[in-house]
């Protein structure tokens, strides 16, 4: 759980997918790989304490850290092409609850790497990169730091199975490099406590997405072209596991879509509620393409209807994508709509409705 700022940073979407997203765009300087990586993040599964070190100001010449201490639970997602890590750490001036999202690309074999906050949700860019043959693992991304244009590098070991973590930055297009967070983990009981058994505040909205919770049944029905007069539907069917973190403040929807033709679509939702703002982030993504950007932004009224937008291009045309999520006669309802003038007029091309296999499941195990 890491990134390049402890104050910078997912959101919510549902399995229902934005039609016209492009993956994320990230500069980084890792270098190709061949080798399959799927499971190089293997060995961070399961529950931790955490020891971080951080340095006190980056970039200054400074030689002065301070310590963190924290807890950790990663579990992974699309059968270890994805994980999630849900944790926190208490620092000497304050609290951080803290996620990762990693996700594998099987055609470059690169991972992405997304970092979040409870109180900023995602902001980008991705760390991306790989494991080499020896276990190390190089992570890249251009960024800014005070102003300065930087390249942030994140690296992982794990020797004798203890994962070990360090971020470092170079101002010099990576010529030199400065250490400024390490992380190293100790494995606990699954029943430490942590982030992710925590008990949210009632009342502040973090609970609008309570009712998703669970193991579903999924009907998607989407019209084939959007924004063309068309009037065309086909369906898919599918199965979404949905799970908590952050004491109820987040989840993650991880799921499939089986569509005419054999297509199959393996796809996640990342939902995030930040405490500042008092809305959720939804971040879409799928096995081909990682997480999409921009996330949907939104909040649920007093109804229970959660309204969630964002502005987007639909074959290079600039349009808002909006996401409803309602429950009829007690079963999950989305709907995902375009509006091609400001929000004037709107055209509904996917919904999806969910039914309940199981009962609802707080954490992920």
């Amino acid at each position: 759980m890491k990134r390049a700022f402890l104050g910078v940073f997912l959101a919510a979407v549902s399995l229902a997918m934005p039609l016209g997203r492009q993956p994320a765009a990230a500069q980084t300087d890792a270098a190709p790989a061949t080798r399959d990586g799927s499971g190089d993040f293997a060995f961070e599964y399961g529950t931790w304490r955490t020891h971080y070190r951080l340095l006190r100001k980056r970039l200054a010449n400074d030689r002065v850290w301070y310590d963190c201490y924290g807890t950790s639970q990663i579990r992974p997602f699309w059968g270890g092409q994805g994980n999630l890590e849900d944790g926190d750490l208490q620092c000497p001036t304050k609290y951080v609850g803290g996620l990762t999202v990693r996700t594998y690309d099987a055609k470059t074999h690169q991972w992405t790497i997304w970092w979040a906050t409870k109180q900023l949700g995602i902001v980008p860019p991705p760390q991306v990169g790989h494991f080499d043959d020896r276990g190390t693992g190089n992570f890249f991304a251009r960024d800014l730091q005070e102003g300065k244009h930087v390249i942030i590098r994140f690296r992982w070991t794990h020797p004798g199975s203890k994962p070990h973590f360090e971020q470092a930055f170079s101002a010099d297009n990576g010529k030199t490099w400065e250490t400024n967070w390490t992380t190293d983990y100790s494995r606990v009981s699954p029943s430490s406590k942590g982030v992710w058994n925590a008990v949210a505040p009632a009342g502040d909205g973090h609970d609008g997405f309570d009712f998703l919770l669970g193991t579903w049944r999924t009907h998607y029905e989407r019209l084939r072209h959007p924004l063309a007069n068309d009037r065309e539907w086909f369906a898919c069917e599918g199965h979404s596991s949905v799970t908590a973190f952050w004491g109820g403040a987040g989840n993650i929807e991880d799921g499939d879509l089986h569509c005419p033709g054999g297509a199959v679509i393996r796809g996640v939702t990342v939902r995030v509620y930040r405490e500042t703002t008092h809305q959720w982030q939804l971040w879409w993504g799928t096995t081909a393409s990682g997480l999409l950007t921009p996330p949907q932004v939104g909040a649920f009224d007093a109804a229970g209807v959660g309204i969630f937008d964002a502005p987007d291009t639909w074959h290079g045309r600039p349009i808002v994508v909006r996401y409803k999520w309602t429950t009829r006669d007690g079963t999950p309802y989305y709907e995902q709509s375009f509006s091609p003038d400001g929000g004037r007029t709107w055209e509904t091309n996917w919904t999806t409705v969910y039914t309940h296999e199981s009962a609802p499941v707080r954490s992920i195990r």
